[in-house]
């Protein structure tokens, strides 16, 4: 007995084969629950590199048993088409194509070398660093912050570790449309839903932006744990995984609230909450060879400054004593030239009470000044020889004498 709407299997064409005239199929990629996807190449690009050709085919399932179905995934089909249409950023796979061939619905899109982040749990089988898993996350956000503040926005309801691609390049790419929709408070949503990724009000109908939120901590459970997170329930990856730090695991806990108000409020909040790394949880990894130079480059710096200073104190003393024994000098040689100055007044005195007692040509000798002089100055009438007279400062004055006694002081002329 045949249903009312079955469609019997057709035959697949051999590989390769060509579809529209310009994309060449090459290989079968796999299936899901809405269509086939294949490895194709841009037959319109013959002078590029195989890698630039490489392009996505994906074909709409058309053995569907009831025509509710049918139409449901034409719709999901053709909706898909018109976001990703619409959209251009470097974390969102590209459209290039979309065409209807032998009553199938097709839609080409742009090739990502890389793996889904369910393959590639699955294929390590042990969760990933947290370190990477808040990269990843990071990127993510950037992506869903784009599509929430998209004119209209945009709900990707669909978040989840196998529809997250990982380029050779280490780029997260966001795939699969088919069930993001523009969002509208007036409309009711599709009740479409992926257990353990889609929060509580999205099997009612209600999703918004923040339903994204919900699954992107979902995902991160996955990566952190490699466990799928229980269904309607707050992750926590700590719970499984010893090692995730609590500020992680106190993240992933409120993105999956299961009150919107509890979560973070948009992905730029979420996003700069992942971003954010406290002084005590920063690692300090400086290499051996950094420590020990800087260490000797401490010693070094401190041993100059100690020898530096050691100078500079001796200089300032030595500049100090200078200035004292200039000081002293000074003061002595003021001392001195006052004591000269007194004994130059006394002998100008001297000479003048001389002249005037006996004449101008009159020979006279100094005085003898010391303790035993008393009364009358004795005068010597033809002194033999100049006796110097010594002042009471120690500084010698000679006496003068008239001219014969110094040119013949025998007498003979």
């Amino acid at each position: 007995m045949t249903l009312p709407f079955e469609i019997e299997e057709e035959e697949q064409p051999d590989f390769p084969y060509v579809l529209n005239r310009r994309w060449e199929v090459v290989d079968r990629l796999g299936q899901g629950g809405m269509g086939t996807v294949y490895m194709a190449r841009d037959l319109n690009l013959q002078t590029l590199g195989q890698q630039k050709k490489a392009c996505v085919v994906k074909e709409l399932r058309d053995d569907f048993f009831r025509q509710e179905d049918r139409e449901k995934a034409q719709e999901f089909f053709l909706r898909e088409v018109r976001v990703l249409a619409a959209l251009d950023h470097p974390n969102i796979v590209r459209v290039l194509d979309q065409f209807t061939q032998n009553g199938k619905y097709y839609l080409v899109m742009e090739y990502v070398q890389g793996q889904n982040l369910h393959e590639m749990v699955l294929k390590r089988q042990q969760p990933f660093d947290e370190d990477q898993v808040i990269e990843w996350a990071i990127q993510i956000c950037d992506v869903l912050h784009y599509l929430h503040t998209h004119d209209p926005p945009v709900i990707y309801r669909d978040l989840k570790p196998s529809n997250v691609m990982i380029s050779s390049k280490d780029q997260v790419k966001l795939v699969d449309f088919g069930i993001a929709r523009p969002y509208e408070e007036s409309e009711d949503n599709t009740h479409v839903v992926s257990q353990g990724y889609s929060p509580p009000e999205q099997y009612w109908g209600a999703a918004d932006t923040r339903s994204d939120i919900y699954a992107l901590g979902a995902t991160m459970h996955f990566l952190l744990t490699g466990r799928d997170p229980l269904a309607l329930t707050t992750a926590s990856p700590q719970a499984i995984n010893p090692d995730v730090s609590d500020r992680v695991d106190e993240i992933v806990q409120r993105a999956t609230q299961q009150d919107v108000w509890s979560r973070y409020q948009s992905a730029l909040e979420f996003r700069e909450e992942l971003a954010y790394k406290p002084l005590d949880d920063r690692p300090l990894k400086p290499k051996i060879g950094y420590v020990v130079a800087i260490g000797f480059l401490s010693v070094g710096l401190f041993l100059g400054a100690l020898v530096f200073i050691s100078r500079l104190h001796e200089q300032s003393e030595m500049a100090a004593k200078q200035v004292d024994e200039y000081r002293s000098l000074r003061e002595k040689t003021e001392v001195e030239k006052q004591k000269l100055k007194e004994d130059q007044e006394k002998f100008a005195q001297f000479r003048n009470m001389y002249i005037s007692e006996h004449g101008e040509g009159a020979p006279f000798t100094t005085p003898q000044v010391g303790p035993e002089a008393k009364g009358d100055l004795p005068m010597l009438e033809e002194p033999k020889e100049s006796i110097p007279y010594v002042s009471p400062s120690g500084i010698p004055v000679f006496e003068e004498t008239n001219e014969a006694a110094l040119t013949d002081p025998e007498g003979l002329q």
